[in-house]
């Protein structure tokens, strides 16, 4: 049996639409809401820009990461290179449920999970597909909507990430699963 020795809840919160920009920026600036700062994971699907892509088409998918230190604002704007490259797309926000956990070497191993997990489904990430974490490591996702309620049901753009995702270092062994609710 392997030791994992990080565990982390991530709390996504969204979805936020690019085509409606007024309720993301109403959401981040809200007092009520966790300080823009502790934001470290954004996802993105939607439809793609440019002759040749059709616009109903939205099976484009990105995920990223934000350094901790900086507004998440400072990282999910227009100038984005990779979300410049969307016509329209719809945003999720995630932060670790335990602000103590946000340190740069977890914010890379959590994002290096995700992305060598759903490697074929992240059509616009080029790095990280082929990594691994350096760690074992669980991670378990939870979805809110943007009056962070949970929901019963996750949102079809959100259906490829799976609930709990486990990296076991020394097997080199990848497991996921979706939690069911019970109440």
């Amino acid at each position: 049996m392997e030791d994992i020795s990080k565990t982390f809840t991530i709390q996504w919160v969204g979805p936020f639409s690019s085509s409606n920009p007024a309720a993301f920026k109403k959401y981040i600036d809200d007092p009520n809401t966790c300080d823009k700062h502790l934001f470290s994971f954004y996802y993105c699907s939607g439809s793609k820009k440019g002759r040749g892509f059709p616009v109903n088409k939205k099976d484009y998918r990105y995920f990223g990461l934000h350094k901790a230190g900086t507004p998440i604002t400072a990282r999910v704007n227009s100038t984005h290179k990779t979300l410049a490259k969307f016509r329209e797309y719809k945003l999720w926000l995630g932060t670790f449920s335990d602000s103590a956990h946000q340190t740069a070497e977890n914010i890379e191993e959590v994002e290096t999970l995700f992305i060598s997990t759903y490697a074929p489904a992240l059509t616009e990430n080029d790095r990280k597909k082929k990594a691994s974490p350096p760690n074992s490591i669980c991670i378990i996702n939870l979805w809110y909507k943007t009056n962070e309620t949970r929901w019963k049901i996750k949102k079809d753009e959100m259906k490829i990430f799976d609930d709990v995702l486990v990296y076991e270092k020394e097997s080199d062994s990848y497991s996921v699963a979706n939690l069911r609710a019970i109440r």
